[in-house]
This record gives C-alpha cells, sequence and structure tokens, in this order.
C-alpha cells in the first residue's frame, strides 16, 4: 500500500510541477519580458538626462556633480572607468557602441559615456533584488506546496487503503488454507464490488474442494467394497490353484494399495493438511525403520548412514514413516542389490536421503516424476509394479512441512532422492501450504 501512495503521490507532484513551469514559461516570455522592457526604457531616460547634465562638466568633477543633484532616487549613481568591469568581449562592444548593458550578479546598469573612457553605473537597484528574491521564495513555496500535496493525497487514499488492506489479509489467509475466509465492505465502500466478486470466487473454491472430497472418499469406499467381496469369495473358493490364488491377492493387494494411495495424496493435495506435531529422536527412528525393512528384506544390502549422537526435532512421525516407505519401496523397485539411507542435520534443516544402485533418474525427467501418476520408460514402468503416486505424495508431506525433495544422480550408480524439513516446527496441530 505504501508504494501505491508513493505512486499516485509521485504523479500528482509531476503534473503539478510541469503545471507550474508552463505558467511560469508563460509569465517569463510574457510579464517579465514587459518589465524589463519598461526598465531598459527608464534607464534610457535617466542615463539621457544624466549625460545631458554631465556634458559641460570636467570627468574629475562627474561624481561630485551626480552626487549634489538632489534627484531623490532609491538606487545610486556613479561614475566609473570603464576597465574597472570585467565584461566579456560581447558586452563590451555593446558598450562602447552606446547600448545600456545589465549586469545581472550586481544588479546593475552600464551606459558608456561618449568620448571619455568612463561608465555611467546605476545600481545595485532594489527592484532587481527583489526579483532574485523572489526567485528563491517561488522556488520554496513549489517545494512547500508538492510536500503538502501528500496531506490531501494520504486522506483521499485512506479509505481505499484500509480496505485493500483488509482485502489483502483475507486473501492471505485464504491462499493458506483457510477457506472460510470472507471479507465484507461498507456499502458506502467503492471496493462493494471487489468484495462480492472475492466471495463468490472463495464460494466456488470452497466447493470445488468440498466436492473433490467427497468424490474421492466416495470413489473408495465403493471400489472397498467389492474388494472386500472379492477377497471374502476369493477365501470361500476350492476350484483355483494355489497360483492363481497367490496371483489374485496380489491384485487385489495392489488395488487396496492404489486406493489407500489415493486417499493420503488427496489428504496432502488440500490446501490445509491436518499436522501432528511431536519431538522425536529422529536417528533413533530411522534406525528402528530400517532395522525393520532389512528383516523384511534380507535380500538387499542396505546401508545407513546416522548422526554421530542422538538429534532431536519437530516433526510428524505418521507422514515421515510415508515418506519414508514410499522412498525405500520406490528404490527397493528399481536397485540390483544395494541401497543407503542417510540421515544428517544442517542447522535447522533435516534432510534424509534414500540412493540406490538402479537405472537411475535422466536429469530432464527429475522434476516431472515429482507429479502424480507419473512412471518413466522403459526402466520405470508398470511391470515394476506402483501407482505412480509414492513420489508425489512424499512431495506433498515436504509441501506440508514447509520442506523440499531433490532428486540427483547417486554414487551408487542410480538415484538418489534428498527430502529436507525444518526440524524447530511450532508445536501445533496444522501445516499451512503456501
Amino acid at each position: 500500500m505504501r508504494k501505491l501512495f508513493i505512486q499516485f503521490y509521485l504523479l500528482l507532484f509531476v503534473c503539478f510541477l510541469v503545471m507550474t513551469m508552463l505558467v511560469g514559461l508563460v509569465y517569463k516570455f510574457t510579464a517579465e519580458r514587459a518589465g524589463r522592457q519598461s526598465m531598459d526604457d527608464l534607464m534610457k531616460s535617466s542615463l539621457y538626462l544624466m549625460r545631458s547634465e554631465l556634458r559641460e562638466i570636467p570627468p574629475r568633477d562627474w561624481n561630485k556633480t551626480i552626487n549634489n543633484l538632489d534627484l531623490n532616487l532609491s538606487f545610486k549613481l556613479h561614475i566609473e572607468p570603464i576597465n574597472k568591469y570585467q565584461l566579456d568581449a560581447g558586452s563590451m562592444r555593446r558598450l562602447r557602441a552606446g547600448e545600456i548593458v545589465a549586469l545581472d550578479d550586481e544588479y546593475t546598469f552600464l551606459q558608456h559615456i561618449p568620448r571619455s573612457h568612463y561608465v555611467l553605473a546605476v545600481g545595485p537597484i532594489p527592484y532587481l533584488f527583489f526579483l532574485h528574491e523572489m526567485r528563491l521564495l517561488d522556488i520554496a513555496l513549489l517545494a512547500f506546496i508538492g510536500m503538502s500535496l501528500a496531506l490531501p493525497v494520504f486522506i483521499w487514499m485512506r479509505p481505499y487503503w484500509k480496505d485493500m488492506l483488509k482485502l489483502e489479509s483475507a486473501a492471505q489467509r485464504f491462499g493458506q488454507g483457510h477457506l472460510d475466509e470472507r471479507i465484507h465492505f461498507d456499502n458506502a465502500s467503492s471496493l462493494v464490488r471487489l468484495g462480492v466478486a472475492f466471495n463468490q470466487m472463495a464460494d466456488n473454491i470452497n466447493t470445488l474442494v468440498a466436492s473433490k472430497k467427497q468424490l474421492i472418499d466416495n470413489i473408495a469406499h465403493e471400489l472397498r467394497t467389492p474388494l472386500v467381496r472379492l477377497r471374502y469369495r476369493l477365501e470361500m473358493s476350492d476350484n483355483l490353484s494355489a497360483a492363481e490364488s497367490a496371483a489374485l491377492n496380489r491384485d487385489i493387494e495392489q488395488l487396496e494399495s492404489l486406493i489407500e494411495e489415493l486417499l493420503t495424496y488427496a489428504r496432502l493435495d488440500r490446501p490445509q493438511v491436518e499436522l501432528f506435531l511431536q519431538p522425536v529422536d529422529l536417528a533413533n527412528w530411522l534406525g528402528e525403520r530400517i532395522a525393520d525393512i532389512r528383516s523384511v528384506h534380507p535380500e538387499y544390502d542396505i546401508a545407513l548412514d546416522l548422526p554421530q549422537r542422538e538429534n532431536f526435532g519437530v516433526s510428524d512421525t505418521r507422514l515421515m514413516e510415508r515418506v519414508l516407505d514410499n522412498l525405500v519401496n520406490n528404490a527397493l523397485r528399481y536397485a540390483r542389490q544395494r541401497l543407503r539411507v542417510g540421515l544428517w542435520f544442517d542447522g535447522s534443516q533435516a534432510c534424509l536421503q534414500v540412493e540406490d544402485d538402479g537405472p537411475g533418474i535422466p536429469a530432464e525427467e527429475r522434476q516431472r516424476v515429482l507429479e502424480p501418476f507419473v512412471r518413466l520408460d522403459p526402466s520405470r514402468d508398470r511391470a515394476t509394479g506402483g501407482c505412480g503416486l509414492g513420489l508425489a505424495i512424499v512431495q506433498s508431506v515436504a509441501l506440508a512441512l514447509g520442506g523440499h525433495v531433490t532428486i540427483d544422480s547417486s554414487p551408487l550408480g542410480g538415484a538418489s532422492v534428498r527430502f529436507c524439513w525444518p526440524v524447530d516446527l511450532p508445536l501445533r496441530g496444522t501445516a499451512n501450504r503456501s
């Protein structure tokens, strides 16, 4: 808002300044020129009369004669040698030709006395000094008026300023996930129609988010019901071989996993994600989780790099378990033999990194794989399992915690996925995604 005030004030001040300069130019080329011409005519007449008085008097008595004259003038008349004044060539030429030369800095007029090396000097003239002082006064007055323009601008903008600050605050809260945020202006406000439009937009977005949530919940419910029935009938069937039964069970598990991933991603894809933050020893937690994974996958060499000491931080262990499971399962899906899981701290940031010795991820595809339902061909496709939501969920958790996800090449030869997040989060119930 301060920027808007400054811009409007500068625009008004520049317009005022241009208008004042135009008026000043008109004055300069009309009134001031006419006044200068009148002053020149007056000085010519005065100088002519003075030369007439001095015509029959010797030069040595000129100043004495002038002083004895009772002219009752507001300026001084005196005779000076012509070489006393340092004039440029053009001014000296005009002076010797009989023209009147003005010395603006000294507020004095000069005219050459014919057939002599003297000039008649008139000044300093108070009128010229007054004109000079008036110029300084004009500049000071112009600056004062320019600064005083800020007051009417502020008075005019104040109601708009307050309403725009109110609108900005409502937009920020709405963007942070408070979808019930609305704004109400007085009927006299010039922004009342903008407030109505904002509320209509907020209602539409809120309706769309609620509709999306309800749709996903309904789809999950409708899919789970026939899956439960299918599993029950599969258990009751005696006509299937063991291999067929195992294949059907795997298909059912994949569908259940897809539903669970969809629900998790839908919960994380909302503007406001509910977090359950608590202090946790991250190194100890990670060690226990990796021990469980090693017992389930003994065929893989899973290395673990942990800090040398206990490191406590604030986090949501439920979401962190989902992040770790997704990263490790993704690495296991493409690894040949080796995995490496690391945890380290950099100030208030913690980083969890999972590497594998698989085919890796091309540099141009590393940002795209963080989007939902993205699989890479031919090395990472449906044949390896998964539904393309694992890394998308990791990315959503990072956004909810205020962190970020980075994908790079691993020294093991495959992909390296790094999940970093702040561990000094305040203990509160929700986190806003922005």
